[in-house]
């Protein structure tokens, strides 16, 4: 494994080594050049001595990792998290995101060079690979969710402050700065410094839509928002009460909510992940404890048998343990969809030969098939396309099918290896071999060896190896057991049909056809999750138009913005309908009916076309107000039962791969070799 280390250490080296040149390129490229992109000026800062030309290197390891497709996906997490709790500049963003990147990245590869120099097996050095690789991701999950976690919290404080300076200066920008001086260092105060500075802008709806995108939760979309009308088109009272106050309550009331609900998710889902994750470290323990109490079980577990099971095993934790994220994730905070667009699918499907093979499995334009996969793409909100799509889907068939003929060509290696040096079943017993059990074991592991080599690749029967076999029995004066025979040819045609077969390319095809499959499982499967998120998303509307219903000058179009800046799972039909609105309301209404099955989501629009129409917004949605209680309770025990579908989904997502390794990889061989057994024992007994 020191090979291992060193090759880890020249890589992190050469690594290092490729960014210092590329530092040097671009600082020697633009050299004098007054004329610099935004991004080559906030890289090349012209500033001397060790601190800032740590500054620039970290500048340059953001631009450098930003372009990498893996690494791109993690430095836009972490450049989210100095987003979500500073008031940085972009220099200043770049440069910490920076930093933090090339301390993870070092400390991976540190990690991996000391871990892996300590072990001498090929399955712990993949388990070591994977479990750093988990935890810096962890890591940078965490540092995220904390902080957002943290700012959630403390914003009924924050709520608490604002009310009180409202109701003594009756203006909101006073009442965030002394909100911001009495909070001083808090998490949230870089977000309200950002809204202030939004709403008292010269372009404060610009302004706000880049706030949007780094809020760290939606409470602070709609706080924003509501601050933001309340300050241009100025308060008003509804039965003696502010409406901005009112607004303010609400959003009190949705937090305390989800506060409930993160807190139960977290407390249901605490050890799943664990669980799901712990028999990748359990395997080789159990394999080891397994062969030492009963030796008859490691002819399965060096066997091509065991081989599959030892694979089902980890692909299970992979996929426990992604679909554990996307289950426990909650929908309605933060995305990282923005940031995980990896567009490598647009740059393929350019280039003319992948274009005409993509498009030869693209189903034609408004075709059942193509309509089909363009709403599924739709329903899920994904960044795909429909050529995206089967960009997927041809390279995960590709994959697949490749990874199938490389793991059949390993299991008869297996089986090759394991025809050489396996103990005979006839010798194996459930119990520790007896000193006398395991030398005759041995020496016929050697006459099997010494045949194998004498008649290995040779059309042989078993007449032919009887032959040889009296032969050397000649010389001592014994006879030729018919066993021994059975054996032999057994173990050489076992080895010499050891070869890739065709109906093993089949068995490939037909699991690249599965992988071909695998992208629109994968986004019928995204679809089913998110389907729990709607009616949650429903009654989230229900409360932004109770809070917009009392300002004035809201009108329809202003509330359709809304409810698509708050959307995910109604995003698309309603971004499309925004776009038809100039054009005529009325149609574009009716077709967001139509394009929307929901029941509950067409009541809302059918309420939004009588407000174009007759009739008032407030009037139209009269019912929000009088039901009030009714519609929080309804919240309440919605939530309720999102949380015991979330659960009950992720003990069997978490619970699967201790099954599988349990039941298939030791009590399954272990009845079965049992039964194998006592089946010889029996055979034997009747002779």
């Amino acid at each position: 494994m020191i090979i291992w280390a060193i090759a880890l250490i020249v890589i992190s080296v050469l690594g290092m080594g490729g960014l210092a040149l590329y530092y040097f390129y671009i600082k020697k490229k633009y050299s004098g050049n007054a004329i610099l992109s935004s991004k080559d000026q906030l890289l090349l800062k012209n500033k001397t001595g060790i601190k800032e030309a740590l500054d620039s290197l970290y500048q340059m390891i953001y631009l450098t990792f930003i372009k990498m497709p893996v690494l791109k996906y993690y430095t836009k997490k972490t450049r989210l998290k100095y987003e979500m709790t500073n008031d940085y500049d972009e220099y200043d963003v770049r440069r910490h995101t920076g930093r933090s990147m090339f301390i993870a990245v070092v400390s991976m590869f540190i990690s991996l060079a000391i871990l892996l120099n300590l072990v001498n097996d090929l399955y712990m050095s993949f388990i070591i690979i994977v479990g750093v690789i988990i935890i810096t991701e962890k890591v940078i999950d965490i540092s995220i969710t904390s902080i957002s976690n943290k700012i959630l919290r403390q914003m009924p404080e924050t709520f608490t402050s604002i009310r009180h300076s409202f109701h003594e200066h009756g203006m909101i920008d006073e009442a965030l700065d002394t909100t911001i001086d009495e909070l001083e260092n808090k998490e949230i105060v870089p977000q309200l410094k950002r809204i202030r500075d939004a709403i008292t802008s010269e372009n404060p709806e610009m302004e706000l839509e880049r706030y949007y995108d780094t809020a760290p939760n939606r409470f602070l979309k709609l706080f924003a928002g509501i601050s933001y009308l309340t300050y241009e088109l100025g308060d008003r009272k509804v039965e003696d009460t502010s409406v901005y106050l009112k607004n303010l309550n609400n959003i009190l009331n949705e937090i305390y909510l989800e506060v409930l609900k993160q807190d139960k998710l977290n407390y249901m889902f605490r050890s799943l992940t664990v669980i799901s994750v712990v028999p990748l470290i359990a395997v080789k323990p159990l394999q080891v404890w397994a062969e030492s109490n009963f030796p008859a079980l490691s002819n399965f577990y060096n066997s091509s048998i065991g081989f599959i099971v030892q694979a089902m095993i980890i692909v299970s934790i992979f996929v426990s343990y992604i679909m554990l994220r996307i289950i426990k994730e909650d929908t309605d905070e933060i995305k990282f969809d923005r940031v995980s667009k990896i567009r490598w699918q647009d740059r393929l499907y350019n280039i003319r030969f992948f274009r005409i093979i993509i498009d030869a499995f693209k189903p034609q334009p408004h075709t059942k098939k193509y309509r089909k996969n363009t709403e599924l793409i739709r329903d899920t909100n994904s960044y795909l396309t429909i050529e995206w799509l089967y960009v997927n889907k041809i390279t995960y068939g590709i994959i697949a099918f490749i990874l199938t003929i490389l793991l059949i060509l390993n299991m008869n290696s297996i089986d090759i290896n394991a025809a050489y040096n396996r103990i005979s079943d006839e010798f194996m017993s459930m119990g520790k071999l007896s000193e006398e059990d395991e030398k005759a074991a041995q020496e016929a592991l050697r006459l099997d060896q010494e045949y194998i080599e004498l008649f290995r690749n040779k059309d042989v029967s078993k007449e032919d190896i009887e032959k040889e076999l009296q032969k050397n029995a000649d010389e001592i004066g014994a006879q030729v057991d018919t066993s021994t025979v059975d054996r032999i040819f057994g173990k050489i045609d076992k080895i010499n049909n050891s070869y890739l077969k065709f109906w093993h390319v089949l068995i490939a095809l037909l699991v690249g056809i599965i992988g071909y499959n695998i992208p629109n499982l994968a986004l019928i499967m995204k679809n089913s999750i998110r389907a729990m998120e709607k009616e949650n998303e429903i009654m989230q509307f229900q409360s932004i138009i109770l809070m917009l219903m009392h300002i004035d000058r809201v009108d329809v179009q202003t509330i359709l913005e809304w409810l698509c800046r708050f959307s995910y799972a109604f995003r698309e039909p309603i971004a499309t309908c925004l776009n038809n609105y100039e054009a005529g309301a009325e149609v574009a209404l009716e077709e967001l009916k139509d394009a929307v099955p929901n029941k509950d989501f067409k009541r809302i629009v059918e309420q939004l076309q009588s407000s174009v129409m007759r009739i008032t917004i407030k009037e139209a949605f009269d019912e929000l107000e009088t039901e009030r209680n009714f519609f929080y309770e309804r919240r309440k025990d919605a939530n309720e039962r999102l949380i015991q579908r979330k659960v009950s989904y992720g003990r069997i997502l978490g619970f699967t791969p201790m099954v599988i390794l349990i039941g298939g990889y030791l009590v399954a061989p272990l009845l079965i070799v049992s039964i194998m057994q006592m089946l010889n024992y029996f055979s034997r007994m009747s002779f």
